[in-house]
């Protein structure tokens, strides 16, 4: 009998998604452009079938145990309600595609509609691809090592997980997965509500060639969940998109443009410029110290001056074990006279902020003591159990009692542990909902303060978290080649705009001299740090240093007023030129012009190319990492072919640049100069259609 092509999610040069249906069968054909199950076929092995894989009560359901009760089509959406073998359990897929870049989003919810209770202990989504050779991208994760991707062959299969609660540490949610010398590919990305995995399986059938069978979504290590009747359990968010060329960084453009439509419509247009305390002298605050540095933030263009950790606790100077005690000091620090310098801050015409750690309770914290049925043991330290209505509230109050004591516009919330294995058995979904419920609460409560996520750096840098703060902090490496090679490989699951990084340099003087120049002729001396810390610190170029941040949402931090007049002009022309760009930067979407490379590659070109979808204008920004020969041809993309563009170098207004066709420049690339300084360098370009 000839196939029914029920529903077609997307149809573009991307990548085509469609269901079929036959015989009573009802099975996914195509997914982003790549065919599924065999050919496109619902035949093969139990473990290749179907759309979901579930284990309830001890038995495991797949392929024909699922069956179709009814479906919902629509324009580019679809509607699956499953029954789940003979169990009185349903399950619905919901499944959306996006006709402009192809991406397709699934979400899952099974419900109990019998009359006992259930326990599940599994239930992944699940796509089968036909028998063949394939090879997988994958991201490691670690603290100062985030992002960091490689291709491997399909041999034994691939499990991605993460460390409990970070769910961006070990791995990332995101596979990309082509058949290998194949020019198409597609990519999946978990919005984590709870621990989540990815798994990748090759199923063999006799001695034909394994299928590739991705299983993903929340995590199943731990899970033992008991459902109610009645009650629902509600599964993270999948999104599925095809990669041109079967190249992850290609992909990254249609990507941004789709999180930013759908993710991120009401997100705040902008960040303001900040300067934080941590590298100053970290924990150690110095009020007079601290006022030197105002007074350099204001006059570079900082915006918002933030303190970081080591303000707060009644006991000595360990921060740490003092998380959850947010009294300030009454003998370190400010000395209980935070409010006070907080006014000079906006006196001198800066917000201010405060970084916090609200999930972790040290043990020091004396709410511990005085609620202890509210905590769940982390090691030595402790959280709180968000699913007790007066825990929450707690949590809550304290947030809101810091951000109106102190009329903060900008917070910094830090996540510096692990959390434990969830002995409620949900892998902490009911925690993670909670936690995501707060922040948006907290959010609408407070419109004009920028709550900023951080965790350990990027630790729990994931799609789903972005969603719930203002922007998130990138990598706990400030060195400006790490903030670079790390920005790449979140930039295939993040858009640029929501990533905040920062400058953190201080001058050490006239003690380099530059080669046939005495030391008294030769530049200050600038200093940034090799990684997450002042030893060792590398000297470094300002300009690049300052390029390397500009991408996303900048920050500050270290020793601004140890900088000399002649650099602190160059910073505050740096700050200017971003603060008028800010806007389109956060709703940019990225062309990786050069692709992923991971730490280990301090050489080479980079090459990033920031569009807003509907506007003709582009920022290039092109950084040379050390001795690397002569640029390639930075190649323009999506760029109107018969449209005249001005291209305008450098960060300082009246610049005049040259005019090429759109067609010249995807073609032969930007205009660079073939010989560089030696050591690193980088140049932005301002790519404007010609008006008249």
């Amino acid at each position: 009998m000839t196939d029914i092509i029920t529903t077609i999610l997307t149809e573009t040069p991307a990548g085509t998604t469609q269901f079929c249906r036959r015989e009573g069968q009802f099975w996914l054909a195509r997914l982003c452009g790549l065919p599924t199950g065999r050919q496109g076929e619902a035949t093969g092995p139990a473990r290749t079938q179907g759309m979901a894989l579930i284990e309830v009560d001890g038995r495991r359901y797949e392929g024909n145990d699922l069956a179709l009760e009814s479906n919902e089509e629509t324009e580019h959406a679809l509607l699956c309600r499953w029954r789940v073998g003979d169990k009185s359990l349903r399950l619905i897929t919901a499944w959306q595609g996006c006709p402009d870049t192809g991406i397709v989003r699934r979400s899952d919810t099974l419900t109990n509609t019998g009359k006992t209770p259930v326990t599940l202990s599994r239930c992944l989504a699940r796509v089968s691809f036909p028998p063949g050779l394939y090879e997988c991208y994958a991201q490691s994760s670690r603290w100062c090592h985030e992002n960091q991707g490689a291709w491997q062959t399909l041999h034994t299969g691939v499990t991605l997980r993460h460390a409990w609660g970070r769910t961006t540490e070990e791995s990332t949610p995101y596979l990309a997965l082509r058949a290998v010398g194949a020019d198409q590919g597609l990519a999946f990305h978990v919005l984590p509500r709870g621990n989540w995995t990815i798994r990748v399986s090759p199923v063999t059938e006799g001695g034909d060639l394994p299928y590739a069978v991705v299983e993903l979504g929340l995590a199943d290590e731990n899970l033992h969940w008991v459902l109610r009747p009645g009650e629902s359990f509600v599964l993270p968010e999948i999104l599925i998109q095809p990669l041109p060329q079967g190249e992850p960084h290609l992909g990254a453009p249609a990507l941004h443009r789709y999180l930013l439509t759908n993710y991120f419509a009401g997100a705040k247009l902008e960040a303001p410029v900040v300067y934080n305390t941590w590298f100053d002298q970290f924990e150690i605050l110095d009020v007079p110290r601290l006022r030197t540095q105002l007074t350099a933030a204001k006059k570079v263009g900082c915006e918002v001056f933030v303190i970081d950790a080591g303000w707060y606790g009644t006991g000595g100077p360990n921060w740490s074990a003092q998380t959850g005690d947010w009294r300030e000091k009454t003998e370190m620090a400010f000395c209980g006279n935070m409010r006070a310098f907080a006014d000079e801050v906006r006196a001198a015409g800066l917000g201010f902020g405060l970084w916090m750690e609200p999930e972790r309770f040290g043990p020091e914290a004396p709410i511990r003591a005085e609620h202890p049925k509210w905590f769940v043991p982390v090691g030595i330290a402790a959280r709180l159990d968000l699913t007790l209505p007066d825990a929450y509230a707690y949590l809550r109050s304290e947030i809101e009692r810091l951000v109106e004591i102190y009329q903060l516009a900008w917070m910094k919330i830090d996540f510096n542990f692990i959390l434990d294995a969830d002995a409620a058995g949900a892998e902490l979904s009911e925690y993670t909902t909670a936690w995501y419920r707060l922040l948006d609460e907290i959010r609408a409560a407070y419109p004009e303060t920028f709550f900023e996520g951080c965790a350990s750096g990027a630790l729990r840098g994931d799609l789903a978290t972005l969603t719930h703060v203002d922007g998130h902090f990138l990598s706990d490496t400030v060195n400006p080649v790490d903030v670079l090679r790390i920005s790449q490989g979140a930039w295939l699951r993040l858009p640029p705009g929501r990533l905040a990084r920062w400058v953190v340099i201080r001058s050490a003087g006239q003690v380099v001299p530059r080669y046939g120049s005495a030391l008294a002729a030769s530049p200050t001396t600038v200093l940034t740090p090799c990684g997450a810390l002042w030893e060792p610190a590398v000297t470094t170029d300002l300009d690049f240093a300052l390029l390397a941040a500009m991408p996303g949402i900048l920050g500050f931090s270290g020793d601004l007023a140890s900088l000399p007049p002649e650099q602190c002009e160059k910073v505050a022309q740096g700050i200017a030129f971003f603060k008028r760009w800010r806007r389109f930067l956060t709703g940019a979407a990225a062309h990786l012009l050069t692709p992923p490379e991971t730490l280990d590659r301090r050489e080479g070109w980079i090459g990033v190319q920031l569009q807003v979808p509907g506007d003709d204008t582009s920022l290039v920004f092109v950084y040379r990492l050390g001795v690397c020969g002569s640029p390639p041809p930075f190649r323009l993309q999506a760029l109107n072919p018969d449209t005249r563009y001005g291209v305008c170098p450098g960060t300082k207004e009246g610049d005049t640049g040259i005019e090429l066709t759109g067609a010249e420049l995807m073609r032969d690339g930007l205009p660079l100069r073939q010989s560089w300084p030696a050591g690193k360098g980088a140049e932005v370009f301002c790519v404007r259609t010609k008006r008249g």
